[in-house]
């Protein structure tokens, strides 16, 4: 009998307790909303950053610490809150159009060649739609795909409905396969491949994870690495558009 009081308890204070974090995490988003408002950024980021170290992830949250930084003069830290907004809304406009206007900031700017234009296309619908937004565009298409099939097929079997519905179906079915392979690439593609911004102005990639070791080559604050390999605690190796691999410090660099 002991046993059920304390699991109902336990079943009553745990919603209690987590009702009253997120009250006081809303009530510092207020205070902190408050402080930017008034151009108190440093004092506004102190509370946002309170906020994220209590676990509370939002696009809201991420969206107003990159725009503190930005104000406090940290282009490294801005895009890279930025970049985190953008994963949870890759669609937003106001995100997106803040990152182009950092990233006119950034020293290193690499040209790219021209990708092979179906591939293009590709990246270019999977920066724009995100996993999840093309796994719900994916699940639309093929409700609305089986509806007509079903429709077709049970109620409405006269000639001028099949004629008008079969093509609808074959292009809902397509566009279900495109959406849902897309969503699923985009899932792996996010799990396999790391990212991180550099924070500090100027930054020495080396040949090892060694202070001693040659620099291959420098980089800057705001530019956008994958993370490819860690040594011990202070070392992370990354690769700058793929084509120049090499070691920096792990305090130069901010995942994303």
């Amino acid at each position: 009998m002991r046993f059920d009081i304390k699991s109902l308890l336990l079943l009553i204070l745990i919603p209690l307790t987590l009702c009253a974090q997120g009250e006081e995490r809303e009530r510092l988003f207020v205070k902190a909303n408050s402080y930017y408002s008034s151009e108190q950024y440093s004092l506004a980021l102190d509370l946002y950053e309170e906020i994220a170290e209590s676990g509370r992830i939002s696009f809201e949250l991420y969206y107003n610490m990159g725009n503190c930084y930005y104000r406090l003069g940290q282009t490294g830290q801005a895009i890279r809150y930025w970049e985190k907004a953008k994963q949870i809304r890759p669609r937003d406009s106001q995100v997106n159009h803040n990152l182009a206007l950092a990233r006119l900031r950034i020293t290193d700017k690499m040209v790219l060649p021209e990708a092979f234009l179906p591939i293009q296309l590709w990246w270019d619908l999977r920066d724009m739609l995100g996993a999840s937004f093309s796994f719900r565009l994916s699940g639309y298409f093929f409700m609305t795909g089986l509806i007509l099939f079903i429709l077709s097929r049970k109620f409405f079997k006269k000639r001028w409905f099949k004629r008008l519905s079969n093509p609808l179906i074959i292009i809902l079915s397509i566009l279900f396969i495109i959406t849902l392979t897309l969503s699923l690439h985009t899932r792996h593609y996010d799990k396999t491949h790391r990212f991180g911004i550099l924070l500090k102005k100027q930054v020495e990639v080396k040949s090892a994870p060694r202070d001693t070791a040659n620099t291959l080559f420098m980089l800057h604050e705001g530019s956008k690495v994958r993370i490819l390999d860690k040594a011990g605690t202070e070392w992370v190796e990354v690769s700058y558009y793929d084509d120049k691999v090499g070691w920096i410090k792990q305090n130069q660099i901010g995942d994303i």
